[in-house]
């Protein structure tokens, strides 16, 4: 199954479209250490990576609530920053607003997973490579100059007004590309955000650093792949 769709994608795709938090840029190497350094400071033993979690997932939902109630979009810096401070204040630390913003930051610094370099090189002969992602436009122009292969652009939900899995953003990817839906391969490491892709239409790869299940939903990958250099493989003659 996976050859065949490989073979389609291979004959019928432009564009690569890739979530960037945790599907190329590693999120954990970077805001672990952060989120362990502010717990230092304020004399906590939490554990940072508990820590992380909560924070993500509170992030996720509250961008989810976002995207499904009137009014206008709110950065994902802001979002970030609410979530943080409400994970803190959860475990009892009053942290100043300054020293929260400054762990948000780090999000600009991000790094890629050590498979990504070479495996973007060897795409990029045969594909647009664009990063299609939940973060802001200025997030995004932060960590563009952090891969080796430079993209050929990028797409922020700010720029649609709704973060993924709402359409708006996968609609806007296939308009400033000009291409079609099926025209465009969606890699990610998450489910939510490729159930969204394909619902609208577009090929999906689940890249599966995390050996994590898929889960059940009608709409499921076209190919599953450990990494990208594993994707560079399967996709590249």
């Amino acid at each position: 199954m996976s050859n065949i769709a490989a073979e389609t994608i291979e004959e019928e795709a432009e564009v690569l479209a890739f979530d960037l938090w945790d599907t190329l840029l590693d999120r954990e190497s970077t805001l672990i250490p952060a989120l362990s350094a502010l717990l230092n400071d304020h004399g906590s033993d939490y554990n940072p990576e508990i820590l992380l979690r909560r924070y993500l997932a509170m992030h996720f939902r509250d961008s989810m609530i976002d995207s499904l109630i009137p009014g206008p979009h709110t950065p994902f810096k802001e979002i970030s920053r609410r979530a943080l401070s409400y994970r803190l204040e959860q475990i009892g630390l009053d942290v100043p607003d300054k020293e929260i913003r400054d762990v948000i930051r780090q999000w600009k610094t991000l790094q890629p997973y050590p498979d990504v370099d070479a495996a973007l090189d060897c795409l990029s002969e045969e594909y647009k490579l664009v990063g299609l992602s939940n973060g802001d436009p200025d997030m995004l122009d932060a960590v563009r100059p952090n891969f080796d292969t430079e993209l050929d652009g990028v797409v922020s939900v700010a720029d649609a007004g709704a973060y993924k899995p709402h359409r708006a953003s996968y609609d806007l990817c296939c308009e400033e590309f000009d291409v079609s839906s099926h025209q465009v391969v969606f890699v990610t490491a998450h489910t939510f955000d490729l159930v969204g892709a394909k619902a609208v239409g577009m090929r999906g790869a689940f890249l599966n650093r995390h050996e994590n299940p898929y889960g059940s939903w009608i709409h499921q990958p076209d190919i599953t792949v450990s990494d990208t250099e594993e994707l560079a493989d399967m996709l590249t003659s």
